[in-house]
């Protein structure tokens, strides 16, 4: 967030009043079973896995109203390491097979009870109640066409816009408006994709301008900075980057699985095979970033790239039995993979979020489905340990990814 006068996420928790919300049994059902379809339909690409990101602090009180010691030590939530072994970051060796799945089904997910909750409470509407910075974004659980966003405030106000519709892939199959790349850098806007437009909205005066963009059936906005956003439909490999201020079109080469930092880009993504820096040479890698169930850009952040990991390589995860997905930390400079964080079978068990501090965050799912929540959760990739910051019932969510 914008320097010592932002709030963090910490400390908006702790001033929230948030509903004590039960794990609705069999709510991820519905996604599963258009996820299956979609698979069949559109060559192994589906619905986004949408969740948050970073959080400046782990000082977050409980979803019960009362106010347990601070500090991710002081959570019931055993590390994963109780359950998983730690991984050879120079090798990826030594690891115990036998351990690999229980990080998402086991006593990880069973002890995160005290873990607080960040779903939506009371809203206002935006166009009357405007904020000076948006921190997290999701849709409301009964109309995925109607987004709800945090303020820094620690206020939530939703997006009443009668012309926005859930995202369509053109297939005829629908997923909730807000992608985890909705927010802008600076936090003052949100971008939506529509089937024929891209919709900027305003967070600090509630407007919003449309871009039209006719049958794009739009999928993805990434931004690119604070006034530029790459837009592409689901199965595009390029797209288009719009100027918001002049509304102009420019095509771009460049796809879904890049990310835009201090003026260079990195895509890193299907292939696999190396960091494809925009302005100095590509770097060769064993890590890949295409285990997510769409692309989406690597988290980087000064020498250090995260990506969501698939199997799909034959020197990391090939073993037999073979690993499963995970969340790979690599060098940006040298392609040297730092960890390796498995975490199972499926490919929607993990999702890249953002930063806290210099450690990356993740949103994860139990691949069992007996635990409904996502689990947003900071990684110290240099020791193996998972932090909980928190969780939440959405399927649907987007923090600010770049986070001081």
């Amino acid at each position: 967030m914008r320097g010592q006068d932002s709030l963090r996420l910490a400390d908006l928790v702790d001033q929230m009043e948030l509903p004590e919300t039960q794990v609705a049994e069999g709510a991820w059902e519905a996604p599963r079973r258009r996820t299956r379809r979609r698979r069949a339909a559109v060559t192994g690409i589906v619905m986004a896995v949408m969740l948050v990101a970073a959080m400046s602090a782990l000082s977050l009180r409980g979803g019960t109203g009362s106010t347990p010691p601070t500090g991710p030590a002081h959570t019931s939530a055993p590390s994963p390491q109780d359950d998983a072994p730690r991984t050879d970051a120079a090798g990826m060796t030594g690891i115990d097979h036998a351990h690999t799945q229980r990080l998402l089904t086991r006593a990880w997910w069973a002890g995160l009870d005290t873990v607080p909750r960040l779903d939506p409470g009371p809203t206002t509407d935006l166009a009357d109640d405007p904020m000076t910075e948006g921190v997290f974004a999701t849709v409301d659980p009964d109309n995925e066409a109607v987004p709800i966003v945090l303020g820094a405030d620690g206020r939530w106000r939703r997006i009443d816009l009668p012309s926005l519709v859930p995202i369509d892939d053109g297939g005829g199959y629908t997923s909730p408006v807000i992608r985890p790349t909705a927010i802008s850098p600076d936090g003052t806007h949100v971008a939506l994709p529509q089937p024929d437009s891209l919709v900027v909205v305003n967070l600090t005066d509630g407007s919003h301008r449309t871009y039209p963009m006719p049958d794009a059936f739009l999928a993805y906005a990434v931004w690119v900075d604070d006034t530029h956003v790459w837009v592409a439909a689901e199965t595009d490999t390029t797209g288009t980057v719009v100027d918001l201020d002049s509304g102009h079109r420019s095509p771009s080469s460049l796809g879904p699985s890049t990310a835009y930092v201090d003026g260079d880009t990195l895509s890193w993504g299907r292939n696999g095979d190396s960091l494809d820096w925009g302005a100095r040479p590509d770097v060769p890698t064993l890590g890949n970033n295409s285990g997510g169930l769409l692309p989406f850009p690597p988290l980087l952040k000064g020498d250090v790239v995260v990506g969501d990991h698939a199997v799909n390589h034959r020197a990391i995860g090939s073993e037999d039995p073979r690993l499963g997905y995970g969340v790979v930390a690599v060098d940006a400079t040298t392609g040297d993979v730092l960890a390796y964080l498995p975490t199972g079978q499926g490919r929607d068990l993990e999702v890249l979020l953002g930063w806290q501090g210099d450690l990356p965050v993740l949103g994860l799912r139990d691949g069992t489905g007996k635990y409904t929540s996502t689990v947003i959760t900071a990684w110290d990739y240099r020791t193996g340990h998972l932090e909980p910051i928190a969780q939440t019932d959405s399927h649907a969510i987007a923090w600010r990814r770049q986070v001081n």
